[in-house]
C-alpha cells in the first residue's frame, strides 16, 4: 500500500486507459515545469521528484500508464499490441508539447519481448521529439528486480532479503540510446538501491519494495535529494 499519491488521484491509467490525464503536483503557483512520464516504473518516481518540485517551488505534471514505456515501439499485452498504450503516448506527447516543460524526468522497466535495437530507436525517436522542443529529458536507469516478493520473507528473517547485484542489475538500454541524442541526462539510481555486491530489501531502515519490482514511495521520497544531485538540480 506505500505506493505513490498518483495512484490514490486516479490519474495513473491502467491499461484500457488511453486518456493523457495527468496529476498535478509540486507548487501550482510555480513558473517552471517539471514533466514525469512512463509507466509504473516512472511513476514510483513521482514521490521523489514531487519533493524536488517543490523545494524549488516548480510545478509538477505526471503522465504515467500501466506497461507503457514513452519508447515509440510496439508493446505487447497478452501476445497482442499494446494499441492504448501507443495512443496514449501520443496523447501524452502532444501535451507535453502545449505545457513547454523544462524538463521531462522518465523511467521504465524491461521489456525484453522488444528487441533491443527497436527499443533504442523508439525511446531516440521520442527524446529527438522532445529535444526538438527545447525540453531537456533526465532517463533514470531501470532499478533491479527482486527475485523474491520481499513481503515473503520481511516478516520472518530480513537479514535473507537480500539480492546478489549481479543477477538482478539489467544493462542500461538508456546509456545505449542516449550516444547520440542531445540533451538527455542519463541518471543511475542504482547505487541508492543496492551495496557493491547485494541489493538488500531494507537500507537505512526503510524498506526498499513495496512488491519485487517497485520501490515504496517511502523509499523514493528518501532519495529525493540524491536524485536532485544526480539530475544536475
Amino acid at each position: 500500500s506505500d505506493v505513490p499519491v498518483i495512484y490514490r488521484m486516479k490519474c495513473h491509467q491502467e491499461q484500457k486507459g488511453t486518456d493523457a490525464t495527468g496529476c498535478r503536483l509540486g507548487d501550482p503557483a510555480g513558473t517552471r515545469t517539471i514533466v514525469v512520464m512512463g509507466d509504473s516504473h516512472a511513476a514510483q518516481w513521482v514521490p521523489a521528484v514531487d519533493k524536488i518540485a517543490k523545494d524549488r517551488k516548480w510545478k509538477l505534471v505526471s503522465f504515467t500508464k500501466a506497461a507503457c514505456p514513452v519508447t515509440r515501439v510496439t508493446i505487447l499485452d497478452d501476445g497482442k499490441p499494446y494499441e492504448q498504450c501507443a495512443l496514449w503516448r501520443e496523447r501524452v506527447l502532444a501535451e507535453i508539447a502545449k505545457l513547454k516543460p523544462d524538463l521531462v524526468i522518465t523511467s521504465q522497466s524491461n521489456y525484453t519481448s522488444v528487441a533491443q535495437d527497436a527499443m533504442i530507436e523508439g525511446l531516440r525517436s521520442v527524446w529527438s521529439e522532445l529535444a526538438g522542443e527545447g525540453v531537456r529529458v533526465v532517463a533514470i536507469r531501470n532499478t533491479p528486480y527482486s527475485l523474491f516478493d520481499p513481503r515473503s520473507c520481511l516478516g520472518t528473517d530480513p537479514g535473507k532479503c537480500v539480492n546478489p547485484r549481479s543477477g538482478v542489475e539489467r544493462e542500461d538500454i538508456f546509456a545505449l540510446a542516449a550516444r547520440t541524442v542531445t540533451r538527455i541526462t542519463v541518471v543511475d539510481m542504482n547505487d541508492a538501491r543496492c551495496g557493491k555486491d547485494s541489493c538488500p530489501a531494507v537500507v537505512g531502515n526503510i524498506v526498499v519494495l513495496r512488491d519485487n519490482h517497485h520501490l515504496t514511495a517511502t523509499y523514493a521520497l528518501a532519495l529525493a535529494p540524491y536524485l536532485a544531485k544526480a539530475a544536475g538540480l
